[in-house]
């Protein structure tokens, strides 16, 4: 099954790569705009976008499209602008339970096949401003939404997870495979 990745991110290659699976990426050129979408429906919605923008070139292909936000008490946290939004969505995290949410679309000929939602809770230890202060200066939060990585030097933030530790790298692995286990 010739399977393409409509995505930018490295770390959904990665998990795609962890799992065996074959594929080749093609990051979709479509609006990453959120308006008039309910922000529970984002993930969902962004992954059919950018999964359907790339079915667009290549119909014959499935194409995998993924989309993950941070939810801390119904406030989206994205990608941060700059340091200071960085430094802002870290102090909010601290010592908090929030909420990593994926949406998941498969494509094929601009048809949506399938689509899926994983949701993992995160809770934040207590930490220092100059521990948030010292991370911002790795420059590993540019990037990611909530401004940390899980996977990297973001992981000093994590007191504990439930749910799938890969859905807050930005692709659920359960969810994945049901998605290719339909096409297959």
């Amino acid at each position: 099954m010739p399977l393409v990745l409509a995505s930018k991110s490295p770390r959904r290659a990665q998990i795609l790569e962890l799992l065996g699976v074959k594929f080749r990426v093609e990051p979709p050129c479509c609006e990453e705009n959120a308006e008039n979408i309910p922000s529970r429906n984002i993930p969902l919605e962004l992954a059919k976008r950018k999964a359907l923008n790339v079915s667009e070139k290549f119909q014959k292909d499935f194409v995998l499209g993924g989309d993950t936000l941070v939810f801390c008490e119904n406030e989206v946290l994205g990608k941060p602008k700059n340091e200071n939004d960085a430094y802002e969505m870290l102090k909010k995290l601290r010592n908090r339970v929030h909420s990593v949410i994926s949406g998941l679309a498969l494509c094929q000929n601009n048809e949506v096949l399938f689509t899926g939602e994983s949701q993992t809770e995160v809770l934040f230890r207590d930490y220092s401003d100059l521990e948030i202060l010292n991370y911002i200066s790795t420059m590993e939060y540019a990037d990611k939404a909530g401004a940390y990585g899980a996977q990297g030097k973001g992981a000093r933030f994590i007191k504990s997870i439930n749910g799938c530790f890969y859905n807050v790298m930005g692709l659920p692995i359960a969810l994945t495979l049901e998605a290719l286990n339909k096409v297959e």
